[in-house]
């Protein structure tokens, strides 16, 4: 299914889901895995980093510098294998991290929402309604291996 209708079904539900291309390789456990929400367009704006789109070689989005949300609205993040055996990572947001991804979906609506790991913009899906839910998947690794070390990166050492 494509990375689009991912998100249009799970946006309908008030979830994130987007289908991603990971771009982090060799992380060991120890290290931590910068997880950052920006708001994000297509078109060049003053001040916004120029990005290449992982999950769509050859477009070029434009990130604004202002963090939505990063690893400190991380309260889990989890490798998995779905039912058809992909491999994705689930993150769940604390209770601020949930009101600020509500909040920023709000002011987001209509518009592009960024979700980068390591400075890298996976995906920037379009946000067609307010986000409610606390969790969103993050999809798209080459192994389960490699969704595990960067899950645990994302999440933040309590």
């Amino acid at each position: 299914m494509a990375v689009v209708s991912h998100v249009k079904k799970i946006l309908a539900v008030s979830m994130l889901c987007s289908g991603l291309t990971a771009c982090a390789t060799g992380y060991s456990q120890s290290q931590s895995a910068r997880f950052e929400i920006h708001a994000a367009s297509l078109t060049e704006s003053p001040d916004w980093q120029k990005a290449n789109l992982l999950d769509d070689p050859g477009t070029t989005v434009y990130v604004a510098p202002e963090v939505l949300l990063d690893n400190s609205d991380v309260a889990l993040a989890n490798a998995k294998k779905d039912l058809g055996g992909q491999v994705l990572i689930i993150i769940q947001m604390t209770p601020a991290g949930t009101i600020r991804l509500g909040s920023a979906s709000r002011v987001l609506l209509r518009q592009r929402m960024a979700v980068m790991i390591n400075g890298e913009v996976l995906t920037a899906p379009v946000v067609s309604a307010p986000l409610s839910g606390n969790r969103f998947a993050i999809t798209g690794f080459k192994s389960f291996e490699e969704a595990q070390q960067v899950a645990e990166g994302i999440a933040p050492k309590r």
